[in-house]
């Protein structure tokens, strides 16, 4: 992967970390540059990497994260925002979706520099008409937050609309996860869409999944699909 710069969104959190931790394991590791809003978050051993580049802005700052994607001749970007729950939404019941309304500008930066790959964090909320089936127990498991974070759901869901309604000219994939652990990275990772045939089960280790999305950008199995990972 040393050909590749991926510029990673979400960098400073436990998934965004685990994914840079795994990256520049590889024995010839791509450029990451982390885009981040407070690059005081990231631990020093990634930031002083010589095969990291860390850049400071806000997923609303159209500008930097152009000059971002062009000075650092990015190739592939990887999203790993997503909402924190709140107390606040969850009595209101709020559903606005701040992170997903950023996407718009996200893609037209890409576009107009020709980034064409785009992988992006999801929910298992957000179902695909014509692949995914019902089950009672993974209907369960995609009902449970909109019921408990309907803020943070409709964000998830929102970012994957996103990406699949404007990203007509990039090679996306969306990947679905369920709860996420801090558990090793050599666990198997099953991919597919919700069904009987699902092998998966309803965790997913940071670091596993990490290593998942590194093997997605060079095997490029799922473009323009959503797969729902698990560990298995």
């Amino acid at each position: 992967m040393e050909s590749e710069t991926i510029l990673i969104l979400g960098a400073t959190g436990g998934s965004g970390i685990a994914f840079v931790e795994e990256a520049l394991k590889l024995p010839s590791p791509p450029n990451l540059v982390l885009y981040v809003r407070t690059a005081s978050k990231l631990p020093a051993r990634l930031s002083s990497h010589p095969k990291v580049s860390v850049v400071t802005g806000y997923l609303h700052d159209y500008n930097t994260l152009d000059s971002a994607l062009k000075a650092h001749h990015v190739t592939t970007v990887v999203s790993f925002l997503g909402a924190y729950a709140s107390i606040s939404a969850m009595i209101t019941r709020a559903t606005d979706t701040p992170i997903a309304n950023c996407f718009p500008g996200i893609i037209s930066a890409m576009k107009q520099h020709g980034v064409r790959r785009l992988l992006a964090l999801s929910t298992p909320s957000y179902w695909v008409e014509g692949k995914d089936v019902g089950t009672w127990k993974l209907s369960m498991y995609s009902i449970l937050p909109k019921v408990m974070v309907p803020q943070g759901n409709a964000e998830m869901v929102k970012i994957a609309e996103n990406v699949n309604e404007l990203g007509e000219d990039l090679d996306w994939t969306i990947f679905r996860i369920p709860h996420l652990t801090d558990g090793p990275g050599d666990v198997s990772v099953w991919a597919g869409y919700a069904g009987p045939d699902h092998k998966g089960s309803l965790d997913l280790s940071r670091r596993s999944m990490g290593r998942w999305v590194i093997g997605e950008i060079s095997e490029r199995t799922w473009i323009k699909e959503a797969p729902f990972l698990g560990n298995y």
